[in-house]
């Protein structure tokens, strides 16, 4: 499973679309804050937890950075890559993202073909 945290309705979409073209044996659960993610987390037995976190760095109540911040003080999430997926291209903030856990900083694509190839990136994470 892939569990994906984005507030922005239509990246959700996008992002979702991408994922089903390249990987049809993957379940998909889409959050729209960071909060979300770590409410979700919580009530899954650890059989059942993502082999992929994504991330959107800017989201409401939690946002990116601030998840892998939290997602950071649990031991059973440590396995679990997580991925920031963002429209920054700022050096600074991937070098945080990096500095807090996250195993990919990905700029977010402005054409499908483009959100397809990042996603092909993305699922090599659940091999």
């Amino acid at each position: 499973m892939i569990l994906l945290a984005e507030d922005d309705e239509d990246d959700q979409e996008f992002i979702k679309m991408a994922f089903n073209k390249v990987s049809s044996t993957h379940r998909f659960h889409i959050t729209a804050n960071g909060q979300e993610v770590l409410d979700y987390l919580s009530h899954l037995a650890e059989d059942l937890l993502p082999c992929l976190i994504v991330l959107d760095l800017n989201m409401p109540v939690l946002n990116g950075l601030q998840t892998l911040e939290a997602l950071k003080g649990y031991d059973k999430y440590k396995h679990i890559p997580k991925v920031i997926f963002t429209t920054s291209d700022s050096e600074e903030d991937r070098a945080k993202c990096i500095a807090k856990g996250a195993a990919d900083y990905l700029v977010k694509p402005h054409h499908m073909r483009e959100i397809i190839k990042t996603v092909e990136t993305m699922i090599r994470y659940c091999a």
